[in-house]
């Protein structure tokens, strides 16, 4: 997406750092599809899609492989979606015109990550509500640290703040969703907010530890330990 790193893979690699993932699925690019790739795959059978839901039609595709225990990943990254980032790279300026669609990858980059990293340690079992939490939280994160080194600040100010959270968590809508898709996402938002605001209060040398804690935590675990 730039003549330096992808951008995908600076996203990839900053999540893995964050929630010490072991860092084995880069290079990211191998699993991302475009439009025509997406097509092709659709027309397979078996194949499960993490609901797009904001309306960018960017969304995680997953195969359970036949007769293994495992499951085949694809990620689909619109073609106009990509050619807005890489006219406009969030990494040297994030402002309302591609703020959108930067979040919206940070996103998909967290499902994927996420989703891995679990199967590797717990079999698959992941909810989709834990992948809403878990990228809502990414994408608050992510985002907060792209504007702070933008402006060379380590504190926001409540403008920036205010402009992130519009962009992660309020400029979204679930109007059309079925009733029980538009919980879910609601509850996700609801329950991302709430460990942001946790966090936020933590002490700094405690707020790393508490991150990875999050990460990997079961779905019941989350709900016991971060949900209050």
């Amino acid at each position: 997406m730039s003549a330096r790193a992808p951008l995908v893979e600076d996203l990839a690699a900053l999540l893995e750092q964050t929630y010490d993932i072991e860092p084995g699925l880069r290079p990211i690019g191998r699993f991302i599809v475009g439009d025509d790739g997406h097509a092709r795959l659709l027309a397979r059978s078996a194949v499960r899609e993490v609901v797009d839901h904001d309306g960018s039609g960017a969304r995680l595709l997953l195969r359970r492989v036949d007769g293994q225990d495992g499951w085949a990943a694809a990620l689909y990254l619109p073609d106009a979606m990509i050619a807005s980032l890489e006219r406009d790279d969030p990494r040297r300026t994030l402002h309302d015109g591609n703020a959108g669609a930067f979040v919206t990858l940070v996103e998909e980059i967290d499902h994927l990550v996420t989703f891995a990293d679990r199967v590797c340690r717990q079999g698959g079992e992941v909810s989709l509500l834990e992948l809403e939490w878990h990228a809502g939280i990414s994408k608050y994160l992510v985002a907060t640290h792209f504007v702070g080194r933008l402006s060379g600040r380590r504190t926001l100010s409540a403008g920036a703040r205010a402009f992130v959270e519009r962009h992660v968590f309020h400029d979204v809508s679930y109007d059309g969703l079925p009733a029980a898709l538009r919980e879910r996402y609601e509850r996700a938002d609801q329950l991302a907010i709430r460990f942001v605001r946790d966090l936020q209060r933590a002490r700094p040398a405690e707020r790393l530890a508490r991150l990875r804690r999050f990460h990997r935590a079961s779905h019941h675990e989350k709900l016991r330990r971060f949900a209050g």
